[in-house]
């Protein structure tokens, strides 16, 4: 028999003649008659009883404590969080403790930087690697579980109880309600809503947890086991029966309807890990962030002489401040532009320049080859700083990228489509700053070999890479030996210090 409404059904969903259309629906009457629950539905004159309305309401009332309790947002964040702590072992929490934000921050004002960043990185993998697929899958099974539960008790049952008596108030428990027949035609969609939202719902060993946690965050018992029981297995029993999905199927004249049943699939496990990740590499950041900044700052300090450290006007931290407000892409190489810009015109331009003249055209060279590779990293260095100035006119308020940046800011928070041209444009001057960077730190790299390469000749006896040291000295105006061993020490930290500039972003 049961084959027989299946292809039948089929037929019916195919468009087939009306006739088995009702024939499923005479099987649906038999079904319906033969239904444990059939009181809920007065067939004859099209009504919902008011013994269905007697189960909704012992449903809402024995639930209603957890109806409360769901609603404060705050005290179900702390539940859910609740559900996935159960599931770590003992061993795990200390782990767990120190990746907190509390104990991160407590650590890292008492531990050296490279030794708290190590040590939060292996707590991260000692996470990851106890947390099995298995772990993962019994921590959102049980969460999902309560928020199955979540739906039912947040059902609208003084919507539906108000139907059956207009009188009812939802909440009050003391005055018994007056419930009476209701038309199924007013009643339905309510009924579609509960079926929707209580399908969920089944017999675990999870349930003593989620009660015990209830009682954890609410500070009390919301719920006798007992009685949940009774609640869980009732919903699960009417839905086993179809009875509403039959009583809607009657109404509709549609045999073939069915409600679909929202069920919880959320990846609890997977979050709460991120989240721990996310938590951790922040701090990590954080850190890692400070150290290179103190880093920097002695680096500028040896680095540059005093005076201005400002060269650059629109093309800076401060005017990219306004796009980093909005999660957009901001002026992310200004700071070591920036720098670039001040070491070319303080120290190439003078310094350098006057070395070059020195070391290149009055030196006189065993192998000219190398004197070109020198001559060739200090020309391209010489021409970088109307590209860097460049790139700063640009992103003026009246220049070509920043007019135009300008005017995109200003509508990005209603025109949406303003974000990818932001950061397109602002995206294509920062490469520009990173390219001009990395060059000119390789043009340094091998400047700073050939200094270290001469410090070495000029104490050389006798000096194999040029032949007139002692007429060279005698034209330097300061010391040669050290001269170059400063200037060698000097471009070597600016290399560091450019290295740490781009690692600020991209690390």
């Amino acid at each position: 028999m049961t084959e027989d409404i299946v292809s039948k059904m089929f037929s019916f969903l195919a468009g087939e003649p009306e006739s088995d259309k009702r024939l499923l629906f005479k099987q649906t009457l038999k079904d319906l008659s033969q239904n444990r629950y059939v009181k809920f539905l007065r067939i004859k004159t099209e009504e919902a009883d008011p013994s269905l309305a007697l189960f909704l309401y012992s449903l809402y009332k024995t639930t209603f404590p957890i109806r409360v309790f769901t609603q404060d947002e705050e005290k179900m964040n702390l539940f859910r969080q609740k559900i996935v702590d159960a599931f770590v072992d003992l061993p795990l929490r200390e782990t767990v403790r120190r990746l907190s934000p509390e104990d991160l921050a407590r650590r890292a004002g008492t531990e050296a930087p490279p030794e708290l960043i190590s040590e939060i990185q292996a707590d991260v993998d000692r996470l990851l690697s106890a947390f099995s697929r298995e772990k993962m899958d019994s921590v959102n099974n049980c969460y999902n579980l309560a928020e199955a539960l979540s739906q039912v008790v947040g059902f609208n049952f003084p919507g539906i109880l108000k139907k059956f008596d207009p009188h009812f108030v939802g909440g009050n428990f003391s005055v018994e309600p007056r419930f009476s027949p209701v038309k199924m035609s007013l009643l339905y969609k309510d009924l579609e809503e509960f079926a929707a939202a209580t399908g969920a719902i089944t017999s675990s060993e999870n349930w003593g947890l989620i009660l015990e946690l209830f009682k954890v965050c609410a500070g009390k018992e919301l719920i006798q086991h007992g009685a949940f029981a009774e609640v869980i297995g009732g919903l699960q029993d009417v839905h086993e029966s179809r009875i509403v999905e039959q009583m809607i199927q009657f109404y509709l004249r549609n045999p073939v309807w069915q409600g679909k049943v929202r069920v919880p699939n959320t990846q609890a496990a997977e979050a709460w890990l991120e989240a721990k990740k996310a938590e951790a590499k922040k701090r990590i950041d954080q850190i890692a962030g400070a150290q290179r900044a103190v880093q920097i700052n002695a680096l500028v300090k040896q680095i540059f002489t005093g005076g201005s450290m400002t060269r650059l006007e629109n093309y800076t931290p401060a005017r990219g401040e306004p796009f980093r407000e909005k999660n957009l892409e901001d002026f992310q190489y200004a700071e070591g532009l920036n720098y670039l810009l001040i070491f070319l015109e303080e120290f190439v331009d003078h310094e350098m320049r006057e070395l070059c003249d020195l070391l290149l055209i009055r030196g006189q060279w065993t192998n000219n080859g190398l004197s070109k590779d020198m001559s060739e990293a200090f020309y391209r260095l010489s021409e970088m700083p109307p590209l860097i100035r460049e790139i700063d006119e640009r992103m003026s308020e009246d220049g070509v990228d920043g007019s135009r940046l300008k005017a995109a800011l200003l509508r990005v928070d209603r025109d949406k489509t303003q974000i990818r041209y932001i950061n397109s444009i602002v995206g294509n001057n920062n490469d520009e700053a990173l390219e001009l960077i990395n060059t000119a730190a390789q043009h340094f790299i091998v400047i700073g070999k050939h200094l270290r390469m001469l410090v070495e000749d000029i104490q050389r006896k006798p000096p194999g890479l040029l032949y007139n040291w002692k007429e060279l000295i005698s034209f330097s105006r300061r010391p040669l030996v050290p001269r170059l061993a400063d200037d060698y020490k000097r471009i070597n930290h600016f290399v560091q210090l450019s290295r740490l500039c781009v690692a600020a972003i991209d690390g």
